[in-house]
């Protein structure tokens, strides 16, 4: 909560938005539109984005001191080529990957176990949580994300989706190859 707190208070207080909080969701609290959920989520949305776009324009248009000494990663890249990305995260660092760690890679991502929770880290098919949010979130969450996110999604090379058909359809990948 304290930490939520921090990220709630450096939000533009001249900013205001519709409510992230469907008015029938069970995060949405008592009051009318999610009342306090709603501001404590759209605030850290909001400063989480903001902050992460700098940081990956800064990643983008790199000053001498930071040019070769940084590697962006996308989960999704970890999820659907495991072994691929770890090898080059590793090799970034210099260190070699051991067998017993690709074996590990592959059991978090493609492993036999299952969980009912999208995000608990565990055994299990990864792609269930790479499209968690394609189910758990309304269309209308979903572009809000897009509103506040736009910035550091385009650089990531996630893609805005376009109806709520495209949201379910979860044969349709959302992800082109990052800017970065």
């Amino acid at each position: 909560i304290r930490e939520s707190l921090q990220v709630v208070r450096s939000r533009d207080p001249r900013i205001h938005r519709m409510p992230f909080l469907d008015a029938g969701h069970k995060l949405g609290g008592k009051k009318e539109g999610g009342g306090g959920s709603d501001y404590h989520a759209l605030g850290a949305m909001e400063v989480i984005c903001s902050s992460m776009a700098k940081t990956l324009q800064t990643a983008l248009h790199p000053p001498d001191w930071l040019q070769g000494n940084y590697m962006a990663v996308r989960y999704e890249d970890l999820v659907v080529e495991p072994i691929k990305t770890l090898r080059q995260v590793y090799g970034f660092v210099n260190l070699a990957v051991s067998p017993e760690m690709e074996k590990f890679a592959l059991n978090m991502t493609s492993g036999p176990g299952y969980s009912s929770k999208p995000f608990v880290v565990s055994a299990r098919n990864a792609t269930q949580a790479l499209s968690a949010w394609r189910t758990a979130l309304s269309y209308q969450q979903i572009k809000q994300v897009e509103e506040y996110c736009h910035q550091p999604m385009a650089l990531l090379g996630y893609e805005r989706v376009g109806s709520p058909e495209e949201v379910k359809d979860l044969s349709r990948t959302l992800l082109r190859k990052p800017r970065l």
